[in-house]
């Protein structure tokens, strides 16, 4: 209840291990446990009118490196970036080491992250713009593979830029990833995830949410 942030849609947090909170973000602007902005913690240029303006993962086989994934609103042609945070500074509180390393480009407003099946890495996932692509990077203990695992696969996002609005999200045992749709007419389909691979199949289309 006595948090600094105000978004219109995304936002990511994160904690420890043990529930104790860590940081948290719009897309934009880092704040640490205290409610204040972490050193060096603006600028970031994901957008808090993004659905999913960013997600926040943990380095694997690391308690204080973490990296911050930004995706840009519909109407700004922007790609996946990511940020890296390093809680080791400013006695636990954190500092933003590093910002906006780009990835790939143009995206829609989703990114979601999902165990990888060694259940040690993470994958990190976003969509393209005006075609059917999605993009897995792995991200583990040598930190972010900046060349993704593509696949094609489902309904094409675009061109119209209420078609790159939308949630991406898995299953919890990371065998399905869900993604909605906002236009035309609002729909979501239901992908088949392998967690060794990063790869989607098997889309099943649901309309008229």
């Amino acid at each position: 209840t006595n948090g600094a942030l105000f978004t219109r849609e995304g936002c990511a947090t994160i904690s420890d291990n043990a529930g104790n909170l860590l940081l948290y973000t719009d897309g934009q602007i880092v704040w640490n446990k205290n409610h204040v902005q972490m050193e060096n913690g603006t600028g970031l240029m994901g957008n808090s009118s993004a659905t999913q303006s960013g997600i926040i993962v943990p380095k694997p086989g690391s308690t204080s490196i973490y990296y911050i994934f930004t995706v840009p609103q519909c109407t700004d042609p922007d790609g996946l970036k990511y940020s890296i945070v390093d809680m080791t500074f400013n006695a636990g509180l954190g500092k933003v080491i590093q910002k906006n390393i780009p990835l790939v480009n143009p995206v829609v407003e989703k990114v979601t992250a999902v165990r990888h099946s060694n259940n040690t890495d993470i994958w990190v996932i976003t969509h393209g713009r005006d075609n059917n692509t999605f993009y897995s990077y792995l991200v583990s203990a040598s930190g972010v593979n900046t060349t993704p695992v593509i696949t094609n696969a489902g309904s094409v996002h675009g061109p119209d830029i209420n078609s790159y609005v939308g949630y991406l999200k898995a299953s919890p045992d990371g065998n399905y990833l869900a993604c909605a749709v906002q236009y035309p007419n609002g729909f979501f389909e239901l992908f088949n995830f392998n967690s060794s691979t990063g790869t989607m199949s098997n889309p099943i289309k649901f309309s008229g949410y």
